[in-house]
């Protein structure tokens, strides 16, 4: 398998260049997110920016706060992509990123600090809507998983670096790094090409020819015909301007859309934002006895370690596969836990002995969560749609998902304060348990598929009918 993967990156690293060079800013933004963890036990001390100690009710504000910007990322990409592109969008996006970094370290009151975490989400959101739209769109059919999850690798490393440094830099230290590592993202960008599409689909045969050469390392006459599918696949699709009735203009559109929405919705009620925010947290309320901040280190090193692999896997196990087995497995850990936190905290039960289990769970949770439901959905939002619905349905999706992640995280520690910590990680574990059924019997196989074929399967098209005897 890795000689598989080393052979592909031989041949297509150019392509392997670009994606991570679009995807850096997710390590920004990972680190943004991952930036609650070890902030929010500072914001009790004594070395707080803030006057007072923020109460429960202002914690969850901070933390859900974030998710609630991404809701403006999809506004703001939607509308721009077919006039300024790709490319422009994904280095928009460090405007809010670097505002929120800035106002974040000067921060002394709570307005400022929510407003710095409302820029980082709607960078997120940006990133998250434009950036695996932007790969799906450099990336040959063979390798376009493998590409995509690179999104996810990198938010990874970001939440590794926040728990890696918080424990051990003061407030304005973590804050400082995350604003430097921030400024690198406009340089980095500004060497990604502009995807071929985009410059078909503006005319630019020309300039859509030299970036093809470019990423695939051929001659002009080499890929003459992939240009030659693209603007054929242009003038069918856009015989006139994208609207928002075309997404269930078929029934292709309206499945691809379905599976999409829920596959980004049961990403956040998975409770990985909800995990990644208040790590630290959780750690102890669960009952585990390493420290907290051990424990968020061991977690972000899973993370990026699986996200490694992700790559490796996705294009050779597939998509379905991928997300039913790791919707199982998240819903079986999820239940693990809550019943640990219902014998601990409610029955008072000595787990002294076993008292590696909530962290052994969340290491599992996290190994699951990273390989199948974290990157597929936006794969197959990259996959399902055609190009001229494929912005829209990537703005709709990536709305959704904040949406879900903004109501979750809000109200995740209420819950767990009103009903119980157990109760908290169980209702996890029933949205796990409702994307297994719905992955294992609803989703549809998109690997190593052309954009066409895709079609074609959800509007239940045979390429080849069989002949028919006289």
């Amino acid at each position: 398998m890795f000689d598989t993967f080393r052979a592909q990156f031989k041949l297509n690293w150019r392509q392997y260049l670009a994606a991570s060079l679009a995807s850096y800013g997710s390590l920004c933004t990972g680190m943004s997110m991952g930036w609650t963890s070890p902030v929010l036990p500072t914001l009790q001390g004594p070395n707080s920016p803030l006057p007072e100690k923020p109460t429960l009710q202002e914690e969850s504000w901070i933390g859900s706060l974030l998710v609630l910007g991404g809701l403006l990322g999809p506004l703001i990409t939607v509308p721009l992509s077919r006039h300024i592109g790709r490319r422009w969008i994904i280095m928009m996006s460090n405007i809010p990123l670097l505002l929120g970094w800035l106002l974040a370290g000067v921060a002394s009151d709570l307005p400022t600090l929510y407003a710095a975490r409302v820029m980082w989400g709607c960078a997120t959101g940006m990133q998250f809507a434009m950036v695996p739209l932007y790969i799906g769109e450099i990336a040959e059919d063979k390798i376009r998983g493998a590409l995509s999850a690179f999104f996810l690798l990198f938010i990874n490393v970001g939440f590794l670096l926040a728990y890696a440094i918080g424990p051990f830099a003061s407030y304005w230290g973590l804050t400082a790094a995350g604003g430097i590592l921030s400024l690198f993202y406009v340089p980095f960008t500004w060497l990604i090409p502009e995807t071929p599409f985009f410059l078909a689909y503006k005319g630019r045969h020309d300039e859509a020819s030299e970036v093809l050469q470019r990423l695939r390392g051929k001659s002009k006459e080499a890929v003459q015909p992939e240009l030659d599918g693209l603007k054929a696949m242009i003038v069918r699709e856009f015989k006139e301007e994208p609207r928002i009735q075309d997404l269930w203009a078929t029934r292709g559109n309206v499945k691809a859309l379905g599976i999409c929405v829920f596959l980004a919705m049961l990403l956040q009620l998975s409770g990985i934002d909800v995990l990644l925010f208040y790590m630290e947290e959780l750690l102890g309320k669960v009952g585990t006895k390493i420290s907290a901040s051990d424990g968020t280190i061991i977690m972000g090193v899973v993370q990026v370690v699986t996200s490694c692999i992700t790559p490796l896997v996705v294009d050779r196990l597939g998509r379905k596969l991928l997300m039913w087995t790791t919707s199982l497995g998240l819903t079986i850990f999820l239940f693990l836990i809550g019943v640990y936190a219902l014998l601990d905290s409610y029955y008072k039960l000595n787990v002294a002995p076993v008292a590696f289990i909530p962290l052994l769970c969340l290491i599992v949770y996290m190994v699951f969560f990273t390989l199948g439901v974290g990157p597929v959905p936006w794969i197959l939002v990259a996959e399902m749609f055609p190009v001229k619905t494929k912005c829209l349905a990537s703005g709709i999706c990536s709305f959704m998902c904040w949406l879900a992640g903004f109501v979750w995280t809000r109200f995740f520690r209420d819950v767990a304060a009103s009903y119980g910590i157990y109760t908290a990680f169980w209702i996890l574990a029933v949205c796990c348990g409702i994307g297994f059924i719905f992955s294992a019997t609803l989703l549809p196989e998109t690997k190593g598929k052309t954009f066409d074929e895709i079609q074609d399967m959800l509007n239940n098209k045979s390429k080849d009918p069989k002949p028919v005897d006289v």
